[in-house]
């Protein structure tokens, strides 16, 4: 709206003017910006973004379709998840993590315009969520284990008393005559029974893991036709969970 009046002011009272126009822009700006994510204004006092004029913080995440398949976490879906990050906790964020590039990924829609966002992996001790198909809780820990040379990020899959963690993996392999790549998907195990973590990559090592009850969970693998590898993760929970029942 145009003004009526015209009216002449001296040099401070363009200054107070001024100043007064930036308060009233930036309360604007900030009432706009609070109600994403029910806590936008606090995520920004709490660096957990760092601020830029196009993108809510300074690396903005472009999807680069090289290969065929994904490269995320999860492929099918965003989760909207709880995240501790900086010694903070947030919840409601959507998320995705790139594993062959080890980054994290926030999506934020802000005025009807969707944006990605890579957070810095440094300041991540880990997220959950509620996997809502299958009803199950996913805990993920960005951590380094005893043993291993590297924080990486891992699943917290622990049963009972048994600490077990699944660390995803992302490569790329070229089977094509054409040479197009292709994600595959595979897992790390770690297993701590009492003592220190140990990997492990087939049935018998996994077994051999678990002595004090090895013929029972023989047994079970064999009844159930349990497949133990590095492509069901599932499956060694549920032999964890006969085995924790055991003692």
């Amino acid at each position: 709206m145009k003004s009526i009046f015209v009216v002449k002011l001296s040099k401070s009272d363009h200054l107070k003017n001024l100043f007064l126009r930036l308060c009233i822009l930036f309360s604007i700006v900030c009432n706009e910006k609070g109600y994403s994510q029910n806590c936008l204004d606090k995520i920004n006092q709490n660096s957990l973004y760092s601020g830029s004029n196009d993108i809510i913080n300074g690396i903005k995440w472009v999807y680069e379709k090289k290969y065929l398949g994904s490269p995320l976490l999860m492929e099918n879906y965003w989760p909207k998840a709880d995240i501790l990050y900086n010694g903070s906790k947030y919840t409601g964020i959507i998320l995705n993590y790139d594993v062959l590039k080890n980054e994290l990924i926030v999506f934020h829609s802000e005025n009807g315009k969707d944006k990605y966002v890579v957070l810095s992996i440094d300041n991540l001790s880990g997220f959950s969520f509620i996997d809502t198909v299958w009803n199950r809780k996913h805990i993920y820990e960005y951590i380094e284990l005893a043993g291993t040379h590297d924080k990486a990020l891992y699943e917290n899959a622990s049963v009972g008393k048994v600490t077990f963690y699944v660390k995803p993996v992302k490569t790329v392999e070229v089977k094509s005559a054409d040479g197009q790549g292709t994600y595959s998907d595979s897992y790390e195990y770690f297993i701590n029974t009492g003592n220190a973590f140990d990997s492990f990559r087939s049935k018998k090592q996994f077994i051999k893991l678990l002595a004090d009850h090895s013929s029972e969970v023989s047994k079970f693998i064999r009844k159930n036709k349990i497949k133990i590898n590095n492509q069901q993760p599932d499956n060694i929970i549920s032999v964890l969970r006969y085995y924790d029942g055991l003692k």
